[in-house]
């Protein structure tokens, strides 16, 4: 996909400032960065929006978790269904503020007010 970075060349344990230089660079255009034995880092319009990036990017590798463990070769997607599907319904352009990833968000933190409400403090 044209938003995901790969940065596969691990090192050993980086120094922050290295690593966070890196970051920009790698992914100037990108939304997700995968990166070796680190894990994903994902950036956005919003919080809400990278954090919506993250939360369905692990639920994507969960699923992908899952049908690995039946051993079955995975079949995947041909890349015009890809296209057409992410430009049917790609994306928040089809909504009105607030978007998609915004209201998530807004629902986890009325979760987190009603249920544990020293998050905040």
């Amino acid at each position: 996909m044209d938003m995901i970075a790969y940065d596969d060349n691990y090192t050993g344990q980086p120094s922050i400032p290295r690593k966070a230089s890196a970051l920009p660079r790698s992914s100037a255009t990108k939304r997700l960065l995968f990166m070796a034995n680190h894990g994903i880092t994902t950036v956005g319009e919003s919080v809400a929006d990278a954090y919506n990036r993250l939360y369905y990017i692990e639920r994507a590798a969960q699923v992908q978790i899952y049908a690995m463990w039946t051993g079955q070769p995975l079949k995947q997607l041909p890349e015009a269904v890809i296209k057409k599907t992410k430009n049917d319904i790609g994306g928040a352009r089809f909504y009105n503020v607030p978007t998609p990833a915004e209201r998530h968000f807004c629902a986890l933190k009325r979760i987190l007010d009603r249920e544990e409400a020293d998050y905040a403090s």
